[in-house]
C-alpha cells in the first residue's frame, strides 16, 4: 500500500482547500477512525505512508503494532512536522537494512527544500536469501519547479541504486527487485514519471525550473552540482571506483565517501578526486540503469485515474516496480510479478466529490498492488 494520510498540522494550515468540505470530516479523530478502518480491511505487508504526522506517532500510529507491524519513520527536515514512514508485518518479513535520503543539501539551490525518503531492504522469513527493495517518498509539491523534484529523484534513484546493489559480474551490475512508491507531485506527462519509466530524460534544451517547451530561460547542461559527486547515470562516482576496484565496501565506509549530507549521520567524508571526470557530470540529459514501470495504467488524457485533487482530479500517487526490458516493453522477470492492483476511480466517477469527507480520511486516495515475489 502507498498512501498519503494527510498530516493534522498540514490540514489546518491550509485550511483555504478544504473550506467547502464537511468540517466534521476534517477532525483528526474522525480522519484517524476513518484512515485506521480503511487500513484493517486489507491489512497489507508492507504500508508505505506519507505526511505522517509525528507527535501522532505514539498514540495512533502504534495501534499498527498491536496489528503484528513495525515501523520506519522519517521526518522531513527543518521545522516540518511529518515525514515519511513504512510499517512491515514482521511475521513475514526481516528487515535487513535501511537508509534514509534527505534531499536538503547545503549550498545546493536546487535541492534547498525538506522533502525526505526511506529505502529499505527486506527479505521474506520463508526465503531469506530472496532480498528486495522497497522505497518511499514525498516530493516538493511546488508545480512551477519541475527542476527541484527531477533533482530530488535523482538522488532517490542513486541511493535506490546504493543499497539495491549486489556484485558486479564483468561488466554487468546485479541489482534487487525494486518498488518504489510515494507522492510525486507529479503527473504522468512531467518530466519525473518520464524519467522513472524511460530511464532517461534530456532537459539541456528545457525552460529553467518548469522543464516545459517554452524556451525560454533555457536551464542548461546542470542540473544537480558536480561537487555532490552523484552521476548522470544515478550512481555516487566514489562507489563506482571502488566496483571497478573489485573492492568490498561497508554501509560505514560508503557514508564517508558519498558526499550526500545526512543530519542523522556525523562521519568524517573522505576526499576523493572523482570529479576530475567530467564525463560523468551536467551533461544536460540524465539517466538510470532499471527499468520500471507504473503498476497503473492511467487511463486516457480525457478520462484520466485519480488520486487526489488539484484543481481538478489526477494521479499523482504511484507504484513503480522494476523489471527487464526486451526490446521497448518491460518483462515481469525481474524477481517481480504484478499480480493484481487496487483499482482506482476515473475522473468521470469522482466529479465533485470532496475528501477528506466522512468515509475516507485523506485528500489522497490509497494504492494497492499484490505482487508476486520469485524465489
Amino acid at each position: 500500500m502507498s498512501y498519503n494520510v494527510l498530516a493534522q498540522d498540514l490540514l489546518e494550515g491550509h485550511p483555504y482547500l478544504y473550506k467547502y468540505h464537511n468540517p466534521g470530516s476534517l477532525k483528526w479523530r474522525t480522519r484517524w477512525s476513518n484512515l485506521f478502518q480503511e487500513i484493517c480491511s486489507t491489512l497489507p505487508d508492507i504500508m508505505c505512508l506519507q505526511e505522517v504526522q509525528e507527535s501522532h506517532l505514539s498514540e495512533y500510529y502504534s495501534k499498527f503494532e498491536g496489528l503484528g507491524y513495525k515501523g520506519l519513520f522519517k521526518k522531513r527536515t527543518g521545522f516540518r512536522t511529518d515525514g515519511c514512514a513504512i510499517y512491515y508485518q514482521t511475521k513475514k518479513f526481516n528487515l535487513v537494512e535501511y537508509e534514509t535520503v534527505e534531499f536538503f543539501q547545503p549550498n545546493v539551490d536546487v535541492l534547498n527544500r525538506d522533502n525526505v525518503a526511506i529505502v529499505a531492504k527486506f527479505n521474506p522469513r520463508s526465503h531469506p536469501k530472496k532480498e528486495f527493495i522497497v522505497a518511499t517518498t514525498h516530493l516538493l509539491y511546488n508545480i512551477k519547479r519541475q527542476d527541484v523534484r527531477l533533482a530530488q529523484t535523482q538522488l532517490l534513484l542513486t541511493e535506490i541504486e546504493r543499497l539495491s546493489f549486489v556484485k558486479k559480474v564483468g561488466d554487468i551490475d546485479e541489482y534487487l527487485p525494486i518498488i518504489i512508491t510515494g507522492d510525486f507531485n507529479s503527473t504522468v506527462d512531467s518530466a519525473v514519471y518520464r524519467f522513472i519509466t524511460e530511464g532517461v530524460f534530456k532537459y539541456t534544451h528545457l525552460s529553467a525550473r518548469c522543464l516545459d517547451d517554452s524556451n525560454r530561460n533555457c536551464h542548461g547542461n546542470i542540473l544537480i552540482p558536480s561537487k555532490l559527486e552523484v552521476t548522470d547515470k544515478c550512481q555516487h562516482a566514489a562507489l563506482i571506483q571502488q566496483r571497478n576496484k573489485n573492492q568490498l565496501v561497508s554501509r560505514l565506509d560508503e557514508a564517508c565517501l558519498i558526499k550526500l549530507h545526512n543530519s542523522e549521520k556525523c562521519v568524517k567524508k573522505v576526499n576523493t578526486e572523482v570529479v576530475q571526470n567530467p564525463e560523468l557530470f551536467c551533461s544536460g540529459t540524465i539517466s538510470h540503469l532499471f527499468t520500471f514501470k507504473s503498476v497503473y495504467n492511467h487511463g486516457s488524457l480525457n478520462n484520466q485515474e485519480a488520486t487526489t485533487y488539484h484543481d481538478k482530479w489526477l494521479t499523482v500517487d504511484f507504484i513503480f516496480y522494476s523489471g527487464k526490458k526486451v526490446g521497448r516493453k518491460q518483462k515481469d522477470d525481474h524477481g517481480l510479478q504484478l499480480i493484481s492492483r487496487y483499482r482506482l476511480p476515473r475522473q468521470n466517477e469522482l466529479g465533485n466529490m470532496k475528501i477528506p469527507n466522512n468515509i475516507l480520511g485523506s485528500d489522497h486516495l490509497c494504492l494497492m498492488a499484490i505482487f508476486k515475489l520469485v524465489v
